[in-house]
């Protein structure tokens, strides 16, 4: 007759997944003797929590504040082992023990028409194993005189043993994903699944495992792994291995397919070994890249729809650039330097602007352009002016806007760049209209039709602003940050968009530092008890013959050790000369050129350009900047920008 696990089953509390850490840690205090608990959803199970894991990680640093108030799902083991109440005891046997390590002592939760009808205590489980193996002993005892069946039923054993192992490697041959695993010494064990060799495109067998990846990486990763593999081969501590292993690369390219990449640690009786779990999500990546692709066209269109002007103008600047902005410098003979540095501001705020105004492909392009420029810089000392010259001419604007250009005409028709109806007005003639303005009328009665003819003419700040929005909105989701809406107060400071308008357009790289460096990720500001959600504001202020915008961000703040740090690793200043800094100039290292606090560029930052950009845009309007920031809790920039006297 087979046992099934029916008697072994314990009723043990359940709680609902709403509830938080600290009704579980009541419960755990009151009930001194219980192991555990079991988390349902309705009635189903959907997770457990063992007293030891949940006290692990609520004595962690920070484990108390994060996880006492919040849900129990973010504390509970959602990979259940669940059996239904008919099974066997030998059958329970295999899945207890075939749970990795940290699992093992875990409940294993019972079904009853798939509804939570108890739990197994793995303690009283090989209580009863072992009573079951007494009475086999005694069976075995009495069976001595037919040895000779004994061995017969040994040898089936063993080939029964033959058959599950090749049947396991069958399975992993066949289960679309890579399996290998090496020991201390990085030597790929020969026993590796088939689908290793169709992903490197050769036989890895025996080979040692940094040298089969060290194609598909930089000499930086190989180090990188290198130094976690000996940590994790001469480290017994599980918690450690797992962190050691979470810094490995989730995923590689190889050849042409993407590879997400899985590491675990299996022991064994002679030590340990490393398994490496290879998943091609090439297909699934190429979807992921389509779908962007399709909602960055969709933002276009909207954004075509409802912002044509600004489409338009940042097209026309970068015709213009060329011809208007860096060839003159060119014929002045002005150093390759000052061009090179020029240039690329431009570019990086150029690249800023399309990415506002969502034409992406064009902004990608310019990126690859900065590219071209920063490797011209990196040989600054041997570059001439002649061959800035015959790379800026060669640079084909329409084929930067190629991409973005089609996506418009084919949503929207080829007529969408023509001119619609509208009235000119010279700049000089809305001058005189506005000095008769302020001759005829008074006060209250002048402000009140000034206003309604700034409109007319000139653009809102704060409408500017908020076109930002989005923008910032689509940073922060690529950063894994919550941020809301810009709060915008203060001042209606109508500005005339040809002077203005390069400076407001620079302040995306404001904006961008703010949600990249400023604005902390959900779980750091948890930690300092700050909302989720992070808070960027702009207060305008109008004080007559000039405007202010003040721009904060309610981030980490800056860390003026990390400034001196990279001032004195990009030789900007000697260590002497940093002691006689003030705040204020150690906080202006920022607007320099080619200084960066981060270690790497992406498509964001890490050039070392952006406010620098701004820098220049204020200075040639003659206004200037001033920084305020406290670590751990804002920073704020305050533009001071003069009105063009009239």
């Amino acid at each position: 007759m087979i046992e099934t696990i029916a008697k072994l089953a314990q009723v043990v509390p359940t709680f609902s997944v709403i509830e938080n850490g600290s009704t579980i840690h009541q419960y755990f205090e009151q009930n001194k003797e219980s192991e555990g608990v079991v988390i349902i959803d309705g009635e189903k199970p959907v997770g457990i929590l063992m007293r030891n894991d949940f006290y692990q990680k609520v004595g962690s640093q920070f484990g108390y504040a994060l996880y006492m108030s919040r849900e129990v799902t973010l504390l509970m083991k959602s990979e259940l082992t669940c059996v239904d109440k008919s099974c066997d005891m030998a059958k329970l046997g295999f899945i207890a023990m075939s749970r990795n390590q940290a699992s093992i002592y875990d409940f294993i939760v019972i079904l009853e028409n798939e509804i939570y009808a108890g739990v197994v205590n793995i303690r009283e489980f090989l209580i009863e194993m072992s009573k079951t193996k007494e009475r086999e002993i005694e069976l075995l005892n009495a069976q001595q005189r037919i040895l000779k069946q004994t061995n017969e039923a040994e040898k089936r054993h063993r080939v029964e043993i033959e058959q599950k192992n090749a049947a396991i490697k069958n399975l992993l041959d066949h289960a679309g994903q890579g399996f290998l695993f090496f020991g201390s010494d990085l030597i790929i064990s020969a026993e590796y699944s088939r689908e290793c060799d169709n992903i490197f495109g050769f036989s890895i067998g025996n080979q040692h495992f940094l040298e089969v990846i060290k194609n598909f990486t930089d000499n930086d990763g190989i180090s990188m792994m290198q130094n976690v593999f000996e940590n994790v081969f001469h480290n017994g501590n599980k918690i450690q291995n797992k962190v050691y292993l979470s810094v490995l690369p989730t995923e590689i390219k190889i050849l042409d397919q993407y590879i997400q990449t899985e590491y675990k640690v299996i022991l064994h009786q002679t030590g340990k070994s490393i398994m490496m779990i290879l998943t091609d999500i090439t297909q699934k990546r190429a979807l992921e890249l389509k779908n962007a692709e399709e909602k960055n066209n969709i933002k276009l269109i909207v954004r075509a729809i409802s912002s044509k002007s600004e489409i338009t103008q940042a097209i026309e600047e970068l015709h213009g650039f060329i011809e208007k902005d860096v060839l003159p410098l060119l014929d002045n003979n002005q150093s390759p330097q000052l061009i090179l540095q020029y240039v690329f501001r431009i570019v990086h705020t150029m690249k800023g602007d399309f990415a506002l105004n969502a034409l992406h492909q064009t902004s990608a392009a310019l990126h690859r352009l900065e590219d071209t420029l920063s490797e011209m810089q990196n040989r600054i000392e041997t570059i001439t002016n002649d061959e800035i010259r015959e790379f800026i001419e060669q640079l084909d604007c329409d084929k930067l806007l190629e991409t973005d250009i089609e996506i418009i005409t084919e949503a929207l028709g080829t007529r969408y760049f023509e001119n619609e109806d509208r009235i000119t007005v010279s700049r000089q003639r809305v001058a005189e209209i506005e000095n008769k303005i302020a001759a005829v009328f008074q006060k209250e009665e002048q402000a009140a039709i000034l206003k309604l003819f700034h409109s007319l003419f000139y653009i809102n700040a704060k409408d500017m602003i908020k076109d930002y929005n989005d923008y910032v909105k689509t940073l922060a989701d690529r950063f894994g940050k919550n941020i809301g809406d810009i709060i915008i107060s203060g001042d209606d400071v109508f500005m005339d968009s040809g002077r203005y308008s390069p400076f407001m357009k620079s302040l995306v790289h404001v904006f961008r530092n703010m949600t990249d460096h400023g604005i902390e990720d959900p779980d750091e500001r948890a930690c300092s008890e700050k909302s989720e959600y992070g808070e960027i504001t702009c207060e305008l202020k109008n004080e007559g013959d000039q405007f202010v915008i003040c721009l904060a961000d309610d981030g980490g703040g800056i860390d003026l050790d990390v400034i001196r740090k990279k001032a004195l690793e990009k030789q900007i200043y000697a260590a002497a000369e940093l002691e006689q800094l003030t705040r204020e100039q150690i906080l202006a290292t920022i607007f320099l050129d080619d200084f960066s606090t981060k270690n790497s560029v992406d498509l964001y930052s890490g050039r070392g350009v952006g406010l620098a950009a701004v820098h220049s845009e204020i200075s040639k309007i003659g206004g200037k900047i001033m920084i305020d920031t406290e670590l751990g809790q804002y920073t704020r920039f305050t533009f001071i920008v003069p009105y063009e006297q009239q």
